[in-house]
């Protein structure tokens, strides 16, 4: 998958690419599906809504919107058969967790507090445990790079033996303030989509009472313009909620108010086992947005 300008800069471990291509792939693919059926429901809907004429035959109309009706259902059986939302949701969540093991190993938290080959070591058979705890398989087809597994980034091994102090510069640059503009651009992404779908979705409503009212009154041809700008409406509406533009709003705000906080603790002159302390709840804070967050589409 190509970079995007919410992806992180730094690159490895492979796991996490990999899984975080897996995420991006299933997403676009569930998305497309979805859009997909809307788009043609949309299109039964205006062709319900022409009216008898000599130019189309009533058995051509019906015809079109079988064959638009069986395409909706052929979708939604490919949609269920393959579950992308459920590959989409889950590796995302197996990558952000290997992302933070990979700074938790960088500090030497925990069980990592050894050399760097029995640290890696550590590292390499957590991610393995991850790895066996979600259940993904189905989806590992999708994704035509295979990983190789090198668990080992640069960043991580040019970093691991310097100084506490040069890890926290380091970590405060790659990780925080990065986390704290992905998560700005996620803010105002997500906001902007979310007004923009809203007054679609009301102008399109606004247009089919307006369009009504000037057949009511013989300005123009009758024409079942209410029902075909509802429809459009109700479409407009289920894709914006469906892309869940004012949640994740308000869930990127949160969380980048979270990260101002963990910001402002590791800018003090702090003893190595505060940094670590810190790091480690940094690190379970991103973590738990995750989880929570698949955890939600599951239930």
């Amino acid at each position: 998958m190509k970079k995007t300008k919410f992806d992180r800069k730094l690159i490895g471990p492979d796991s996490y690419e990999y899984f975080n291509n897996l995420s991006k792939l299933c997403q676009s693919r569930y998305l497309k599906i979805l859009s997909s059926q809307l788009i043609l429901l949309l299109l039964i809907s205006i062709i319900a809504s022409v009216p008898e004429n000599n130019l189309v035959p009533e058995k051509v109309k019906h015809f079109i919107e079988l064959t638009l009706i069986i395409t909706v259902l052929i979708l939604m059986m490919i949609q269920f058969k393959s579950d992308y939302m459920d590959g989409w949701q889950k590796s995302r969540f197996l990558a952000e967790s290997i992302l933070s093991q990979s700074w938790m190993l960088l500090f030497k938290i925990d069980a990592y507090d050894k050399s760097y080959n029995e640290a890696i070591s550590i590292f390499l058979e957590r991610v393995k445990d991850m790895k066996s705890e979600i259940k993904i398989e189905n989806h590992l087809k999708y994704v035509s790079q295979i990983s190789s597994d090198n668990d080992r980034p640069k960043w991580i091994t040019d970093n691991f033996d310097r100084n506490i102090s040069e890890k926290k510069e380091f970590y405060l640059t790659e990780r925080i303030n990065d986390q704290e503009r992905y998560y700005y651009k996620k803010t105002l992404y997500n906001s902007k989509c979310s007004e923009r779908y809203f007054w679609f979705g009301v102008s399109a409503m606004g247009i089919g009472a307006v369009l009504t009212v000037l057949t009511i009154i013989e300005v123009i041809p009758n024409f079942s313009y209410l029902g075909l700008f509802t429809t459009l409406s109700a479409a407009i509406f289920s894709w914006k909620q469906t892309k869940r533009f004012e949640e994740l709003s308000s869930t990127y705000s949160v969380a980048i108010e979270e990260l101002k906080d963990f910001k402002k603790k590791l800018l003090l002159d702090n003893s190595e086992n505060e940094i670590k302390e810190i790091v480690y709840d940094t690190e379970k804070s991103i973590s738990r947005e995750h989880k929570l967050w698949v955890s939600k589409i599951n239930d």
